[in-house]
């Protein structure tokens, strides 16, 4: 044991974080296991004196006191952890209950930026979801900017719900604090968490919402997109009506195979999230389970857009 102790302590030391604390985490389980809970205690402390206020460190601190039955001590960690990331002040966490925030503390990364850094960049791989803790960025497509986020907004989701390539480039205005949340457990969490799944599916409906009206070229952009919204299922293979006059259909979530009685248009197209189905087509397929959400045009022109 004192050896692996010894190797997390060289890790911080080389700046190797994650590798340090996986060790930590190892040592911690193993005195656990002994059934020795003040060596565990102090080796999950230890953490946090050589690798400082990380969220992950505030997590297995949490996690080994709850484990140990030391439940005050778990709380007021829990406490200290909500406080330095702003809990109560931005709407993401403040939307998570205790156990969720627990977990995301456990995945979530810490990075700082210099001013003019890009963060991610249009059409770049990426799925992993950022969240602006201090500071401020701007979205840019094209040239031109699309939003200014400021703290407590959460960027990414796109490519997070999408599995895609970015949709824009994000670069910082000054120098910003983002908390970094990668994609692969975080879709985990979220399949345990019904409150964080909500949070995400609601600020990713209406950047889709925002995107068509992007899209579109219409003012106002999502305020463009008005009325109430329904949201429609659709398995894999079933037909897609065409939907009423005067709304938009804007998918959500998978794939959609259009077929077009154009000839100069070509035989298909495949639709992916973000994109408007038009009216002006014979037939519509959901090339996997698709999510649809249909609103009102308001002045938008309902043509499609962006195709696979």
């Amino acid at each position: 044991m004192r050896e692996l102790l010894a190797q997390a302590q060289r890790a911080a030391a080389d700046r190797d974080p994650d590798k340090a604390l996986h060790l930590f985490s190892e040592c911690t389980r193993e005195y656990l296991k002994r059934q020795l809970p003040f060596k565990a205690i102090a080796v999950s402390r230890r953490a946090r004196t050589v690798l400082g206020s990380h969220p992950r460190v505030s997590a297995l601190i949490i996690r080994t006191y709850r484990a140990t039955g030391f439940m005050g001590d778990a709380r007021e960690e829990l406490g200290s952890a909500a406080e330095i990331l702003r809990k109560n002040d931005l709407a993401f966490l403040a939307a998570l209950d205790e156990e969720a925030f627990v977990d995301l503390l456990s995945i979530m990364e810490l990075v700082t930026y210099r001013k003019g850094k890009t963060i991610m960049k249009r059409h770049d791989p990426g799925e992993d979801v950022f969240l602006v803790l201090h500071g401020s960025c701007e979205v840019v497509r094209d040239g031109s900017r699309l939003a200014v986020m400021k703290e407590g907004d959460v960027f990414g989701e796109i490519g997070f719900f999408g599995m895609a390539s970015r949709s824009a480039t994000v670069k910082t205005l000054e120098k910003s604090t983002l908390v970094r949340m990668p994609s692969g457990p975080l879709r985990d969490i979220q399949e345990r968490h019904p409150c964080l799944r909500g949070v995400l599916e609601n600020i990713y409906s209406a950047r889709v919402l925002n995107k068509a009206g992007e899209d579109l070229g219409t003012p106002g952009h999502a305020g463009a997109l008005s009325g109430n919204i329904a949201t429609m299922s659709y398995e894999k293979g079933q037909e897609i009506p065409v939907h009423p006059a005067g709304s938009v259909a804007v998918l959500k979530h998978g794939i959609v195979e259009v077929d077009y009685d154009e000839p100069c248009r070509g035989t298909k197209r495949y639709l992916k999230p973000g994109s408007i189905i038009s009216h002006r087509r014979s037939r519509a397929l959901a090339g996997t389970d698709v999510v649809i959400m249909v609103t009102q045009a308001g002045d938008a022109t309902t043509e499609e857009t962006e195709d696979l």
